[in-house]
């Protein structure tokens, strides 16, 4: 923060002084109706189900930026609009697992665990969800590509390739989240209303729901995440009991 410079002495007279006051206050005022303009980007919700009846809620975050960060996104920051766990978090180091690369940064040389088969890739202002085989790093010149555009690679799990879930039967039940590619490469973060959903039936309803690509999103006692309804901030997950452990986050925001 720049030290403002002791105010020179005028032969202002008071009239002419509050002018430049007023004035001062017309342009704050102008700035922040700028800021908050009715045609400024948001996050809009919508409600879906299913035909066997499971409900959804689908964010939709078109016109904003997308990115991932590892500092903790603050609901006071009015840029942002939705912020949700993206990476899993490493339970021996709190720190991001599989997160590669971070704008540029790299985090880790090589993937750590052997079952996450999806790549999240953005750079600039485009985003891709593709396949990895499991246990597998993505090229070496695939990272300094990413490196080099001051880019972001993760990897996590893939619920949806080319419109085919990806997730085998069984396994564990939640409430589940995922970064969806729908028609016209149109974005969204879509969020179960129940708990009891595995990953191959919440694969599937993503399919119902239009998805043409999908990834995971962690979740479980790691689902805080909360997202801007006009003037209220609107907080995601039903358990939240890890949400000081959690090391990463994929946030939607306006352009500066």
């Amino acid at each position: 923060m720049a030290i403002p410079k002791p105010a020179r002495l005028s032969r202002l007279t008071t009239r002419p002084v509050m002018r430049i006051l007023s004035l001062g206050l017309l342009l704050s005022c102008a700035a922040t109706l700028a800021c908050s303009r009715p045609g400024s980007p948001q996050v809009t919700a919508e409600g879906r189900s299913t035909a066997a009846g499971r409900r959804y809620t689908v964010f939709h975050p078109d016109g904003l930026r997308v990115q991932v960060v590892t500092s903790r996104p603050s609901p006071q920051n009015s840029s942002y609009q939705l912020s949700v766990a993206a990476a899993y978090t490493d339970l021996d180091t709190d720190q991001p697992l599989d997160l590669l690369v971070c704008n540029g940064r790299p985090l880790q040389p090589a993937a750590k665990v052997g079952f996450l088969d999806g790549v999240l890739t953005i750079i600039g202002d485009s985003l891709t969800i593709g396949r990895i085989d499991k246990g597998q790093t993505p090229p070496a010149a695939e990272l300094a590509r990413v490196r080099s555009r001051r880019g972001t690679l993760l990897l996590q799990e893939l619920l949806v390739f080319e419109g085919r879930n990806q997730r085998p039967a069984g396994g564990s039940a939640f409430q589940r989240r995922a970064l969806v590619e729908l028609a016209g490469h149109r974005l969204a973060v879509v969020e179960s209303q129940a708990d009891e959903l595995t990953m191959q039936q919440f694969a599937a309803d993503l399919i119902e729901l239009g998805a043409r690509h999908a990834l995971y999103l962690d979740m479980g006692d790691w689902d805080e995440g909360w997202y801007r309804n006009g003037g209220e901030v609107v907080r995601l997950g039903h358990r939240r009991t890890e949400t000081a452990r959690q090391s990463n986050w994929l946030v939607f925001a306006q352009a500066r």
